[in-house]
Parts: C-alpha cells; structure tokens; sequence
C-alpha cells in the first residue's frame, strides 16, 4: 500500500514498525459542542484505512484523544461557565452525544479511547524528562519548551518563523508571553494563580498546580497507549501547525527516539456556504440533523466520496446524490442476480493507492449490472458500510 506522508511530502510504499501490527493515533475532539461533518470526514476517512489494514491480515491498534482539558481557558470552560454547569459533566454530555453520532456512522471505537484530565502523569513525566535534558525550561511555574534546541523543528510544516508566528497566533498561543525564550516556545505546563476561580481545573504536578499544554497531552498519550515510536499520525490538516509539530519536538526531544511517527496523514477541510466549516462561523452541517433525513450508509458515501487528503463543500445537491447512488447500488446487491465480472482486485488496487476511496466507489457505481452482486456488497462491507 502507499499513503502520503505529509512529513516526506510525497507518496511512499507503507511499512510498519513492527511486523504486521500498525499503530495509529488520531486527534480527537474538543468536547463542547455537537458533531460535524468535518469531525465525521476525518473519523469515517481513517476508520476506512483501519478496516482496510485489518482486511490485509494486519494487527491494528488505534488510539484517539478527547481534549477535554488544556492550559488555556478554551471553549469548554468558557461554555460550561455560560451554562452553570462543571466542565467535567459538559465534557462528559458532548462525548456522548460524539459517540451516538459515529457509532450511528458505524465507526469502529478505538482500542483506546483517551481523555486529557486523565493522563497527568504521562505528561509530567514526559514534561520532567524534557527539563533533565535541557530541551525545556521553568520560568514562575510555567514550563516551557525550547524550539531554539530543536534544529529540526518545523520538518513537518516545513514552514517559516514568521508564518509559524500567525498561524500561533490565529491558534491563540501565547506567543506574547514575555516570559518565554523565544516565542515560538511551547508552553508544556502553565500554572494555577492562588485566587484563580473553582470552576477552572488544577491538577498537581513536581512544577507545582496548573493545567498542561495542549500539545503535550497527545504527545502523552500516544507513548502511555502505543509507545516511544508509533506508525502512523493523524487528524485535520489544520493541525500540522503548531499542534503536530510540536507534538514531534516534545516527543523525540523527550524519548530519544526518531521519528516519533512514521507516516503522518493529514484529512482535507470541509467547507459549507463558501467557507470553511467551523464552530466560530456557525456554518455547521450536524450528523444529528442529516441522520433524521438520511441512512448512515448514504452519510458514509457521500463523505467517502471526497478523497481524505482533498478540501471539499458540503452542498444538499451532493448528499441527494450520494443517496440515490447508494440506493441504486444497495437495490443491485439484493436483486439475486449472478455476474461473472470480479470487481475485487481493481478495487483493491484503488485502495492501495493511497486510498482512494472516491475511485472505488466511482468504479462500483458504474459497474452496476455488470459487477457480481455478492462481491460487490463484501468489498463495501469492507469499507464500513453496514450491508
């Protein structure tokens, strides 16, 4: 199989680490508000390269996060401030509601389904071996990487500093933060004032109480559930600057051990109404809503339709036809008929070309009537529709 890796930039043949068993961490949620389709195109996207590995005999084990705490004042508790509610019970709501939405998707759960508040201690000790090695330092209880000690840093992005600059700053990184070396610098641990209000979390730590940085959670968590050195990385192209850089630099600077991830893979970007789907615009296409209209095999079409790596719109227009082709494949698979032609072979090939699922499904639509019904429905089955 080849997949693109956004590290090397190009198209490469895929190897695990080790011996037929692929190791695979995805970003996960931040758990405040209701699922999208731009969760749901990563998710289903990787949940169809998982099935697809385990389909080739390999050993799959997938890890995915929940962000549900970090060193910022980030939507969840602002919104659970706004509702009167703790940000551990908000937290607990919206990943359920996230949950009922992918298994309606028939989304394969994770091995390991991780929440940030509960993986502390990886992160200190990770934290903790990043001081002893000099790649990070404490200034007033704050704990902060140094990029300056990482000649490497930006290999994934392979961006400048000053277009690293905006990016940190459209993220709201602190990158004002006059305590810093540089300010670039990842903030790894920031600390709780004495009088800062109950509702927002502090956790204990050797640097004294505070939250950790975002990125260091999933550098925490990748090594507590697959270890120093994983296969593959994942999640939305939005991320690869700052969050997965300097997911790279803790963890190498941390473990020693390079790369941390072999292949990086990065989904596309869906938009809606000419611009990109996002909570802070509101122009959100909800898997609730479209399940109330739509079979979750149609919603799969239609997302598996649009290549993982490609930016894509949502219209109504392209989930009319996603449905009506899914039907008149369905109608073909359960009309009894016999057909010599194999599709298996072709559509296993597509596949292996970096996934691409658009080709598969263009390929099993066309060949309706000709195609064997019965391999047909076991190569969608592979796919995750629910057949």
């Amino acid at each position: 199989m080849k997949i693109y890796n956004t590290l090397t930039k190009n198209i490469q043949y895929f190897e695990t680490l080790k011996d037929k068993t692929v190791t695979i961490y995805v970003c996960g949620i931040t758990p405040y508000d209701t699922t999208h389709l731009g969760h749901a195109f990563t998710y289903i996207s990787f949940d169809a390269l998982i099935r697809f590995f385990k389909y080739k005999g390999y050993r799959v084990d997938y890890s995915q996060n929940v962000t549900d705490i970090n060193d910022r004042d980030n939507d969840i508790l602002k919104r659970a401030k706004e509702q009167n509610v703790s940000w551990e019970n908000l937290s607990s709501f919206w990943t359920r509601k996230f949950l009922n939405d992918m298994n309606f998707l028939n989304w394969l759960k994770p091995d390991h389904y991780l929440f940030a508040s509960e993986q502390i201690p990886m992160m200190v000790v990770l934290i903790e071996k990043l001081l002893d090695n000099k790649s990070a330092y404490i200034y007033d209880g704050n704990v902060y990487l140094d990029v300056k000690k990482d000649k490497d840093y930006g290999k994934l992005s392979g961006l400048h500093e000053e277009d690293m600059l905006k990016i940190a700053r459209d993220f709201e990184e602190d990158i004002d933060n006059k305590d810093k070396h540089n300010p670039l610098d990842i903030t790894l641990w920031r600390k709780t004032e004495d009088d800062q209000p109950k509702h927002i979390p502090a956790f204990s730590s050797p640097f004294g109480k505070g939250r950790p940085g975002w990125h260091i959670e999933c550098s925490a968590m990748a090594v507590s559930s697959l270890g120093e050195q994983i296969d593959i990385h994942g999640g939305g192209k939005d991320l690869i600057y700052p969050h997965h850089e300097a997911e790279i630099a803790q963890s190498e600077k941390a473990t020693g051990k390079i790369p941390f991830a072999k292949y990086w893979m990065h989904t596309g970007q869906v938009s809606y109404k000419g611009e990109k789907m996002s909570k802070s615009l509101g122009n959100l296409v909800m898997i609730s809503d479209l399940k109330e209209k739509f079979s979750a095999n149609s919603i799969r079409f239609m997302l598996l339709s649009n290549h993982y790596r490609n930016d894509w719109e949502y219209t109504e227009k392209a989930m009319n036809n996603a449905d009506k082709k899914f039907k008149d494949i369905l109608q073909w698979i359960r009309s009894g008929k016999t057909r010599r032609f194999d599709p298996t072979y072709k559509l296993l090939a597509l596949l292996e070309e970096d996934l691409d699922t658009p080709s598969v499904l263009k390929e099993i639509y066309e060949n309706i009537g000709k195609s064997d019904p019965v391999k047909t429905r076991e190569f969608l089955k592979v796919l995750g529709f629910d057949l």
